[in-house]
């Protein structure tokens, strides 16, 4: 009677061949802002119906954009842990800043442009976070996990309170919230924040809290998705301070301020916590068993 031998389990890829799946994103992510930021850039009236000191911010963030595009491309192909988690912060960047360009005004010639950039970048960096590996990374001290963890749940408690300080006299029968969307819509940060943005923050804040493996990874990429951010909003406000726009702070303008600050701070010290030897991730989402 003979036996077969018995079959080995396929090992995961995890050549050269198999990071295209990172790449390639990237890449389509790039050429996006290139021509969304070529189009608010260079046609005549690409934001229509919007005030003048907008049109500026939106003019400076396609600047910013090209800096954003030129980053993913270079660092496009490198296998890095640390690499990793900076292009998953600019993907995240991508996709927050551009859906609001999709909710948030009228609807101009770049729209599918900023479909495919939302698109892509936002399944890119779901893929990204999904495949990184808790046990390959350093852990961090106590004392960076518990003040990191407390800070993102500050942030979030605190820029959700703010909007729910505008929309919450509304709901009441108080004057509708200012600023809105196009029409009279809702104001797409408030949306963004209130239904994504601010529970993954408070989300990483609580596994920084529990002392999760994972959760070193994830706050490195929320510090610098929110440098990112703010420096882009803010880089508009002065483009429109130097024009001469009539620029309207929010009430959030302070503590993005401070956020910029903090946040620098904090990404220097995740980096150097953070010296992962080896990709940090999966080649695969589900690898082969």
């Amino acid at each position: 009677m003979s036996t077969a031998a018995p079959t080995r389990p396929r090992q995961e890829r995890t050549d050269g061949r198999a990071w295209t799946r990172e790449t390639w994103p990237a890449v389509v992510v790039a050429l996006g802002l290139v021509a969304a930021s070529a189009y608010g850039l260079l046609a005549t009236r690409p934001y229509r119906g919007i005030d003048a000191a907008t049109v500026t911010a939106a003019r400076a963030q396609d600047v910013c954009s090209l800096v954003v595009a030129v980053l993913l491309v270079a660092l496009c192909r490198a296998g890095s842990g640390r690499v990793h988690l900076v292009r998953l912060a600019l993907l995240a960047y991508v996709a927050y800043s551009y859906a609001i360009y999709l909710l948030g005004l009228p609807m101009n010639r770049a729209f599918l442009v900023y479909v495919v950039l939302v698109a892509v970048a936002a399944g890119a960096l779901l893929d990204g976070v999904l495949r990184l590996q808790p046990g390959a990374w350093p852990r961090a001290s106590r004392r960076l996990e518990g003040g990191t963890g407390w800070f993102l749940v500050a942030v979030s408690t605190l820029f959700a309170s703010l909007w729910l300080s505008m929309l919450l006299p509304f709901a009441l029968g108080g004057d509708r919230p200012h600023p809105q969307g196009p029409g009279g819509v809702a104001y797409p940060v408030f949306v963004l924040d209130l239904c994504v943005a601010l529970p993954c923050l408070a989300l990483i804040g609580y596994l920084l809290l529990e002392g999760r493996s994972v959760a070193g990874p994830l706050a490195l990429v929320a510090v610098i998705k929110i440098v990112t951010l703010f420096t882009v909003l803010w880089v508009g406000v002065v483009a429109g301070l130097l024009r001469g726009d009539d620029v309207s702070l929010g009430a959030d303008a302070g503590p993005s301020l401070v956020m910029v600050g903090v946040c620098v701070w904090l990404a220097v010290l995740w980096w150097r916590a953070l010296p992962v030897s080896g990709p940090g991730r999966r080649a695969h989402l589900w690898p082969d068993e």
